[in-house]
């Protein structure tokens, strides 16, 4: 069994990165919800996997590529005339990544949460105890909030202005 060793990062922000592991036969979805965890998202929304291979500076390079959805998302996916596949049925094995390739992740398609995914290495298991293995490694930065404009005074004034 095959371990990827992925560095997340998200777009425009340095210094902040996560380390996750993931078996070969953990899903997109799977890898979803570790970044999700990782990066301490608590308001779920739709996301795409855009495998790219290489760091692609624009957004037309990223959005022509193979993409690996949210399986609520595969129809709509697919009136763009991309090549799509369900995250929940996607394999890490399936998407052929090697070491150095690059992805990209965007979640939450209204506040454009874009990240760069870099496959640091790929490992063999040593037993097959690693079946489904999904770990954060390491998280180095703060997490930037889900909702950086958000603020619990703004909330309490609009409360006031309503009661």
């Amino acid at each position: 069994m095959k371990i990827y060793r992925f560095r997340v990062s998200i777009f425009g922000i340095t210094k902040l990165y996560r380390i996750i592991e993931a078996a070969a036969d953990c899903t997109f979805e799977d890898l979803h919800d570790a970044i999700f965890e990782a990066f301490d998202r608590y308001d779920p929304h739709l996301y795409s996997f855009f495998i790219t291979r290489a760091d692609a500076k624009s957004m037309p390079v990223i959005m022509d590529a193979p993409v690996i959805t949210h399986p609520a998302n595969v129809e709509g996916e697919k009136e763009f005339g991309s090549a799509v596949e369900a995250a929940d049925e996607t394999t890490i094995a399936d998407a052929g990544l090697e070491e150095k390739d690059i992805f990209h992740y965007w979640f939450d398609f209204g506040d454009d949460w874009w990240h760069r995914i870099r496959v640091e290495k790929i490992t063999e298991a040593a037993s097959k105890s690693k079946a489904g293995h999904l770990e954060i490694v390491k998280a180095v930065g703060e997490s930037p909030p889900q909702y950086p404009d958000f603020d619990d005074e703004d909330f309490d004034d609009f409360d006031d202005e309503y009661d």
